[in-house]
């Protein structure tokens, strides 16, 4: 290595690096001390020692944005604080930086954590949340939310008191929300804590302080909102899927695909009790109608499902394929590729459920999930069978159900009977149970010569019918 003095001249006369390789040059000045060239020409000031076995090397500018006096002197700088503490200056600046961090950089640093584990949608959601009502944190240091900060802003999200998101406030949001409120500070939680443990110094020890959102546990401040248990009863049942005919029949005749794209959505969520996203996001290229059975590949808990096919659903798949346009992919589409919001056909429906006097039925897309469970529960269909047909997880303790694998062939008569029961319960099919009390009552009304008589008039059908 080239040792020369450093001043201003001798650095400008420095030729560039051949292509590709850089040239390091000594100052006789400060021992240490050096400029890098690059092959472009560019010059940067760097120290470089070696401590404890270890080379430490570490830019401290580029020439001459930074002077030969100016990088002298950061020189010894830095050359006396690793002579003194042996510690790298790169690290300490990375550990200066990280103690810095700011809410968006670890919001950004979290999601990236989770690529592959979770989906665009709860990323969006992550991000939503935390820009929608903490926006004025973003740039702040996360080590200075403290939890003074945390227990205010949630009372503040609880009374709908604040709000930073660019688009305007859709109804029910941030006009004071616990559900809101709640939200919000389990995912600054999940942030904090990811950060609080991921950024630490060269000795392991952590570089933040302990998670500030503890203040809403310490002091009870969390609303711990009730899960929502709205459905549509059994004996609503009958009207809610009339009026769904009834707008499916008008939008056909107004020419209005969307609603009725909508409304067979609405009617496969009643009899498969599939999420909103999965139902909407359907295509084409998974749905078998001759070996009746389709599949979501892309579920919320990221397990595919495979389903069969009902003979309710059949006949919904076709229609829904007869209006089929060339190169459609989804099979439930909406105006411009999938349905964004079906919230207008739903008021619509819900208006008609209504009408006569009777209350109306208000219905949330997961209304559906809910419904088609209870249905199944009472029919009995088993608790494994059910967890398949709605996709739960299965829970890490349960061992059985590990080893529980059902097809779509083998989930098809399980599905028939919830299909039967909620078609049951809106009158669209005579009840089994009915037909053997009738038959019962009508032959409580005849005599044993006539019950002989019915008898051997019912045998011998069989036996023509045998021979046929």
């Amino acid at each position: 290595m080239i040792t020369i003095n450093f001043t201003k001249k001798a650095i400008l006369e420095l030729p560039p690096a051949p292509p590709g390789k850089q040239v390091e040059y000594a100052d006789s000045g400060v021992a240490g001390l050096r400029v890098r060239v690059g092959p472009t020409g560019v010059k940067a000031f760097c120290i470089a020692r070696y401590r404890s076995g270890k080379f430490i090397r570490a830019t401290l500018g580029r020439f001459p944005d930074l002077t030969v006096e100016a990088a002298r002197g950061k020189a010894l700088e830095l050359l006396g604080t690793v002579a003194k503490d042996g510690k790298n200056p790169n690290v300490t600046r990375r550990e200066d930086q990280n103690r810095l961090i700011t809410l968006a950089d670890a919001l950004a640093g979290y999601i990236e954590s989770r690529a592959g584990r979770i989906k665009q949608a709860t990323a969006d959601q992550y991000n939503n949340t935390i820009t929608n009502f903490s926006g004025d944190w973003l740039k702040l240091p996360l080590a200075a939310i403290d939890r003074e900060r945390v227990e205010s802003r949630h009372q503040a999200i609880t009374a709908g008191g604040v709000w930073f998101g660019e688009s305007p406030r859709r109804g029910g949001v941030a006009a004071g929300s616990k559900a809101q409120a709640d939200l919000w500070a389990r995912v600054l939680r999940a942030v904090y804590r990811y950060s609080h443990d991921h950024y630490r110094d060269s000795n392991g020890n952590r570089l933040l302080p302990d998670p500030p959102t503890t203040v809403l546990s310490t002091k009870r401040k969390w609303h711990g909102t009730t899960r929502k248990t709205s459905r549509i009863r059994n004996n609503e049942l009958s009207r809610w899927l009339k009026a769904v005919d009834t707008i499916r029949q008008q939008a056909t005749s107004e020419r209005d695909d969307f609603a009725v794209s909508v409304c067979d959505a609405l009617d496969v969520a009643i009899f498969t009790g599939l999420r909103r996203s999965e139902i909407f996001g359907l295509t084409w290229e998974r749905v078998n109608l001759s070996g009746r059975y389709f599949w979501i590949d892309k579920t919320k808990n990221g397990d595919p499902l495979e389903l069969p096919i009902t003979d309710t659903l059949y006949a919904i798949f076709e229609r829904r394929e007869a209006l089929k346009k060339n190169g459609a992919p989804y099979v439930f589409p909406g105006e411009r590729g999938m349905i964004k919001e079906p919230r207008r056909v739903i008021a619509h429906i819900t208006a008609l459920t209504g009408e006569n006097g009777q209350p109306a039925i208000n219905f949330m897309c997961h209304d559906a999930r809910r419904t088609f469970g209870s249905v199944a529960e009472l029919v009995g269909v088993g608790s494994y069978i059910l967890k398949r047909l709605m996709n739960h997880k299965t829970l890490r303790g349960d061992v059985t159900q590990g080893y529980l694998h059902f097809s779509a062939d083998e989930l098809q008569e399980p599905a028939r009977q919830v299909e039967r029961a909620i078609l049951e319960h809106a009158g669209r099919v005579e009840k089994v149970g009915n037909l053997g009390a009738q038959l019962l009552a009508v032959m409580g009304t005849m005599s044993d010569e006539e019950k002989r008589r019915m008898l051997f008039s019912l045998l011998n059908e069989s036996e023509k019918d045998k021979r046929a």
